[in-house]
Order: C-alpha cells, then sequence, then structure tokens
C-alpha cells in the first residue's frame, strides 16, 4: 500500500513536469491563431477598463496622431454608438495598442523561461521524491511492527 502511494506521489510529479512546459508552449502558440483573434471593439473595451477612462475619451486619445476636428470626433463617435463603426484613427490607434493591453491582461510572467517557475518546480520534485524516499527507508522501519520487518526486509540496505 505505501508502495501505491509513494509511486502515485511521483507519478503526479512526474505528470506536473511534462503536462505544465507543454501547456505553457500550447499557450504561447495560440497567441495570434484565429480562435482568440479578438475584434476591434473588445480592444476598446479593455482599453477603457485598464486606463479608467471612457469610450468617448479614448476615441480623442486616439486622434493625437492624426489630425481630426472635434466635429469629427463628435459624429464618429455618435456613428459607432448607433452602428458600432470604428473610425480609421480609433482602429490605428487599437492596433498599436494591442500588444500592451495584452500584456497587461496576461500578466508578464509565465513563460518557460523564467527561472524561478523551474526553481519551484525542482524543488518541488525535490521534496516529493527525496520525502517518499526519506519515509520509506527511515521512518516507517521504525513505526511498523517487528513482526512485519522480520518477514519483509524494510530500511535502509
Amino acid at each position: 500500500m505505501l508502495d501505491l502511494i509513494v509511486n502515485s506521489i511521483g507519478v503526479v510529479a512526474a505528470v506536473v513536469l511534462v503536462w505544465w512546459p507543454v501547456r505553457a508552449y500550447v499557450l504561447k502558440t495560440q497567441d495570434n491563431s484565429e480562435i482568440d483573434s479578438i475584434t476591434v471593439e473588445n480592444y476598446l473595451q479593455k482599453i477603457t477598463q485598464a486606463t479608467g477612462i471612457s469610450v468617448y475619451d479614448t476615441f480623442r486619445k486616439s486622434t493625437e496622431e492624426w489630425s481630426v476636428s472635434a466635429d469629427r470626433i463628435e459624429k464618429d463617435f455618435k456613428r459607432y454608438l448607433s452602428s458600432q463603426s470604428v473610425p480609421y484613427y480609433v482602429k490605428d490607434f487599437v492596433r498599436k495598442s494591442q500588444k500592451p493591453i495584452d500584456e497587461f491582461y496576461r500578466g508578464k510572467g509565465t513563460s518557460l523561461t523564467d527561472k524561478r517557475l523551474w526553481l519551484f518546480y525542482s524543488v518541488l520534485v525535490l521534496l516529493f521524491w527525496g520525502g517518499a524516499v526519506f519515509v520509506s527507508l527511515y521512518v516507517f522501519p521504525y513505526i511498523w511492527p517487528e513482526e512485519f520487518r522480520a518477514t519483509i526486509h524494510i530500511g535502509p540496505p
């Protein structure tokens, strides 16, 4: 029974060590896939949530690189509210803001090169395997009854 528990712990640790890099690789390769394609409206919503300003202020902010009059901004914003059509200067602003917004929402960590994660999982595996070996060799032989230890040699070699 003890061997089954120790082996189960080892299998779980091995599965975690294999699953984590595979999952990180799969998530990294899906960044540019069509499945995760987010529309301009969704990015507008993300920008307004991240910055804490309204969509109208985002429209005004997006005109800093373009020469667009205030009347044009008003008309384009009203058209956006009625038909969800986004003007060219807002699309350009959203396109330029996609990378920072994605980094903000995803976080900057969790990559295969994150040394802290490698260290954490290495120590975790060493604790699982080392703890299992220590318990099976040095703790259980002194806990189990003498009759059981006499029939099966349990303990350090």
